[in-house]
């Protein structure tokens, strides 16, 4: 136990960088493109001799999410506003899990805010957020979802290791509640889903003046067709997500023909590899949701980034199921190592930083940048954010 808090107490959250684990040598929230200030009108368009890969894209200028002294989201600004409030010491630097870099007012401000939206496009293995305020697009958010399937396998492990307990000589409790209630049930694979939905929400409205919300109501006729058993997926748990958004904003519910209508009303594009990291694989549903939930015009597309909610680690199996020679179990996970908890991003000293997934030979072994698995002795530094990587953002047709 002591060493657990020796190790545990040396570690310190980052708050002076971006602990991103990017998909390449280039940072998460490095400028697209170095031509573009951001004091330049957000209109503006790069020359066609300039372009470089985001060929056309509108650059939000006001990408700098803010805050109140209070904690209250405020409307984003521009960079160069944000540095010069830092340096005046009325504001301070704060991080999202989305590794988006922020500022906390430190003096009392006004609260008036431009009306802001966000629109949500839910899938089965990925979905689309997309966040307007007044006439910017100031993220798009594609979410890869954690896999059911592999849920489903540690059900079946953990049902073989109670059904072979209860063979053991093992003394007997009572039940100390109802485990047989179903009142607000859900399938731990769907609830799984569900929270993942649930922690995006949270995040957007705590960095975000979101005002209302254009939600794709996903329905299917399951008594009379039965190819839709994807559709099951986003329609179990409905009534959780639209109880938390009706008690934070304004709902607005879109059928699935109508954001095909509202896309193609707004000339946004859509491409078939739901797959792909590219803003046409989902953000543009969301987009036209969060156009027609606000003011009903055309916003062109912004940024985006891709947030990975894929890992789910073993959180608690004490002893391996093959015993070792001698009938020795051998110890297997405990959910934590050394007292932190698995998944967090961590950091080494020489630089390198991955995903905390277990403990080897009395040291942190990790996930890094190529899903392959590290090991270390020493931390410099541990913090909950999100894996996130640069997606392809939207290109914009030339004129003609």
């Amino acid at each position: 136990m002591r060493s657990q808090q020796t190790r545990s107490g040396l570690l310190q959250e980052r708050h002076n960088a971006s602990p991103v684990v990017p998909a390449s040598a280039e940072p998460l929230n490095a400028m697209r493109d170095r031509s573009l200030s951001p004091d330049r009108n957000p209109e503006e368009r790069l020359p066609r001799g300039q372009r470089g890969p985001h060929v056309g894209v509108k650059l939000a200028n006001h990408s700098v999410w803010v805050v109140s002294k209070g904690g209250h989201p405020l409307t984003p600004m521009t960079p160069a506003k944000a540095r010069k409030l830092m340096r005046a010491r009325v504001a301070k630097p704060v991080w999202s899990r989305f590794n988006e870099m922020g500022i906390q007012m430190l003096v009392e401000t006004r609260h008036e805010t431009l009306v802001t939206t966000l629109g949500v496009d839910h899938g089965t293995k990925f979905e689309g957020y997309a966040v307007v305020c007044g006439t910017e697009n100031n993220l798009a958010v594609k979410l890869d979802l954690p896999s059911k399937k592999l849920l489903v396998k540690k059900l079946e492990a953990r049902r073989h290791l109670r059904r072979a307990r209860r063979f053991r000589n093992c003394r007997r409790r009572p039940q100390r509640f109802d485990n047989r209630s179903r009142a607000g049930f859900l399938a731990p694979s769907q609830a799984m889903i569900v929270g993942s939905r649930l922690k995006m929400l949270r995040k957007f409205f705590s960095c975000y003046p979101i005002q209302s919300v254009g939600l794709e109501d996903v329905r299917f006729d399951h008594a009379h067709k039965r190819w839709g058993a994807n559709f099951s997926t986003v329609e179990i748990g409905k009534a959780r997500i639209r109880e938390f958004i009706e008690a934070h904003a304004e709902l607005h519910e879109f059928a699935g023909y109508d954001t095909k209508d509202l896309r193609l009303q707004y000339g946004y594009r859509k491409i078939a590899d739901k797959h792909a990291d590219r803003f046409e694989a989902h953000c543009s549903d969301a987009l036209a949701l969060a156009c027609e939930a606000g003011e009903g015009s055309r916003i062109e597309p912004g940024r985006m980034i891709v947030v990975d909610d894929t890992y789910r680690p073993v959180r608690r199996q004490l002893h391996d199921t093959q015993p070792a020679p001698g009938g020795i179990r051998a110890r297997y996970s405990q959910g934590t190592v050394f007292g932190l908890r698995k998944g967090l991003l961590v950091g080494r000293p020489d630089g390198n930083q991955g995903r905390l997934c277990g403990e080897y030979r009395g040291g942190y072994r990790y996930y890094d940048q190529r899903g392959r698995r590290q090991s270390t002795r020493k931390l410099a530094w541990a913090c909950g954010h999100w894996i996130t990587r640069l997606g392809k953002e939207a290109a914009i047709p030339p004129a003609p």
